[in-house]
């Protein structure tokens, strides 16, 4: 990213049938991601708050005028603490199945960046980065994955707010010099079960307290992403598109993911299961930036059950900005870089400055709306 503070665009002001076989086997997969079969967190230990209100607006920012840019947006921050703090990771349930859902999920709406990757039965689960605002209660948390093990060091050190693993996952996370522990068991009095919603998908954690729980983090993130400058495109390859549709692959339990682009608001509005995905708040999940990030999967060695991303590496990739889309390579030299983007024609992509969700589908999952 350029040192200088070039002028920026505004910040948004308007914003499955199967044989019988391989369902057996993905209903086997599902209940083992529903039961909390990964060695997570026995249920019965912490306390509860109430749940959230509900309303249904998308919500939009005012960048302040002056004031430092925060990393993972290419945004200005008021206060200059927050931009100089660390970022927290947080590993958040994404199960959309009936009553085991966990939907609405807390505090995406203030994520400065969100992974989106896929687990058993091909469900996906979420890891939100916070860092340029108070997120607040966020959740419901659920277990890692050794996928998150190799994604998240691109950050450099970040808290990581999780509720466990089975014992080779927890082994690899407490290993890693680049994820500090703020999770269930290192930091439970932060953590409760919400009233009314059914465990494993009840555990939220108040967000806002993980900071003073590590005062040896002071590093605050890499940056990901180049944002553009007021008046330049992502790309000289950009081609209009009103969105994307992601399809994650077959599964009782799967969910379609759908962004739409909306004009009047400059923002992508995310559905999921074909309904409007909404924050436990009630407002509408949106992005400035959705970069697709064709992945390969392999099986973790940690848990063979698991399918782990291989994000070191290169593939193709879609970025969806400013209402249009660009094709291109993604290539990600090491686990402590963040990944490069670049069109077809080798050019650098320029994000918009914002919040912007990163998708990590298998080949073949993705579809660009015209």
């Amino acid at each position: 990213m350029p040192e200088a503070d070039p002028p920026r665009p505004k910040p948004n002001p308007k914003v499955i049938a199967a044989a019988i076989a391989a369902v057996v086997v993905i209903a086997g997969a599902v209940a083992f991601a529903l039961a909390g079969g990964d060695g997570e967190e026995t249920v019965a230990s912490t306390t509860t708050r109430p749940a959230a209100t509900t309303t249904t607006d998308v919500v939009t920012t005012t960048e302040p005028a002056t004031g430092p840019v925060a990393p993972l947006t290419g945004l200005r921050v008021a206060d200059p603490a927050l931009v100089n703090r660390p970022a927290l990771a947080a590993k958040i349930d994404n199960l959309d199945a009936g009553r085991d859902t966990a939907l609405p999920q807390a505090g995406l709406s203030r994520a400065d960046v969100v992974f989106e990757e896929v687990v058993e039965g091909n469900i996906t689960r979420l890891v939100g980065v916070f860092h340029s605002k108070a997120p607040g209660r966020i959740g419901p948390i659920r277990s890692a994955r050794t996928t998150d093990v190799y994604l998240l060091p691109q950050l450099g050190p970040v808290l990581f707010a999780w509720s466990g693993g089975n014992d080779g996952v927890v082994a690899e996370v407490r290993r890693s010099p680049f994820l500090l522990d703020v999770g269930h068991d290192a930091a439970s009095s932060s953590y409760s079960r919400e009233p009314g919603r059914r465990a494993p998908h009840n555990l939220f954690v108040e967000a806002d307290e993980l900071w003073g729980r590590r005062p040896d983090a002071v590093a605050p993130p890499r940056a990901l992403f180049s944002f553009r400058a007021d008046g330049q495109v992502s790309s000289p390859e950009a081609n209009p598109a009103a969105g994307v549709g992601i399809s994650w692959g077959g599964g009782a339990a799967t969910s379609p993911v759908a962004w739409h682009w909306d004009p009047d608001t400059e923002l992508y509005l995310r559905s999921q299961n074909d309904r409007p995905h909404l924050d436990a708040d009630g407002t509408r999940v949106t992005a400035s930036n959705v970069v697709v990030m064709v992945t390969e999967y392999g099986r973790s060695a940690a848990d063979t059950r698991s399918p782990e991303a291989r994000t070191v590496g290169e593939g193709e990739l879609f970025v969806y900005t400013d209402g249009g889309v660009v094709w291109g390579r993604w290539s990600r030299p090491a686990e402590d870089q963040p990944a490069v983007l670049t069109d077809l024609a080798g050019n650098p992509i320029l994000l918009t400055p914002g919040t912007t969700w990163v998708e990590l589908p298998r080949s073949g999952g993705v579809t660009t709306f015209d």
